[in-house]
């Protein structure tokens, strides 16, 4: 038991939180997509620094933008000594303002639109909450989370795991752990065979290691098997993907997660041997 404990500070990365009975796992997608969000941000930001600091049209255009009413009070007044020498008669400044305000409309999603897309990303980044991890929980032999308020479990034989070699086809970082998680009742078909389930990625981005997604399942394996604890002076470390202004979701409370549990093992139909 004291040789595998190393493997916890392998995987200290992937690890939320923990206790004597169970661990919490980071998803692998949120961190993989927020990265993703990064990426697109900082290209959006190189045009919109070009348009708004160094392109004069675009500059001229979004201040008469900004401030469309006093460009058309000002070209309103402009007419007026045309009008007074031709002795006619000032048309009201509401009907001009509503035919000049017309000639706005395309500026007006030019402008505002490239604004709202370069701020896209970035409000992502900072608003985006990160789902519920994934509870490994040696007291119920089960490995669950939560899914747009489903409840979602697994024994560990059910798991159906799958290592990645890369996290994508044009990265050659080591992917997620890829496990299956199940609804109540929906483990097996009607042939006893195990159903494919919701696949669930699991794992820190950016992985330490292309073995990383392996010593996830080790642990999760030693674990269960109450062949490994976690070290009680393990420190789970935070990665920069993860800064958020919004918390990520938790899972529910435990009298809550017990009810789920109960009724995941009511419903579970395990097929004869």
């Amino acid at each position: 038991m004291i040789g595998n404990m190393n493997y916890f500070e392998l995987i200290a990365k992937s690890i939320k939180r923990y206790n004597k009975n169970s661990f919490e796992l980071k998803r692998f997608a949120i961190l993989f997509q927020r990265l993703n969000l990064y990426i697109i941000g900082f290209c959006l930001l190189i045009p919109a620094f070009w348009y708004n600091f160094m392109d004069e049209d675009f500059i001229d255009k979004r201040t008469s933008v900004f401030n469309y009413e006093d460009v058309i009070k000002e070209s309103y007044e402009d007419m007026r000594p045309g009008y007074e020498f031709r002795g006619h008669t000032m048309p009201s400044y509401q009907t001009y303002f509503n035919n000049m305000s017309k000639r706005f409309y395309s500026d007006f999603g030019f402008i505002y639109g490239s604004m709202a897309i370069t701020a896209l990303p970035w409000l992502l980044i900072l608003f985006w909450p990160a789902g519920p991890p994934i509870r490994v929980d040696r007291k119920n032999g089960l490995v669950y989370t939560r899914q747009w308020f489903r409840f979602y479990a697994a024994r560990f034989e059910q798991l159906n795991p799958e290592c990645k070699t890369f996290s994508a086809s044009m990265e050659q970082l080591g992917g997620p752990l890829i496990v299956s998680l199940y609804r109540p009742g929906k483990v097996y078909d009607e042939e006893g065979k195990l159903k494919r389930g919701m696949r669930i990625r699991i794992g820190c981005y950016i992985p330490p290691d292309l073995s990383h997604n392996r010593d996830i399942l080790y642990c999760i394996e030693q674990f269960m098997k109450h062949e490994a604890d976690i070290p009680k002076d393990l420190k789970p470390e935070k990665g920069w993907l993860e800064w958020s202004l919004v918390p990520a979701k938790k899972l529910p409370k435990q009298e809550k997660l017990d009810k789920k549990i109960a009724h995941w093992f009511a419903k579970e139909n395990i097929p004869d041997a």
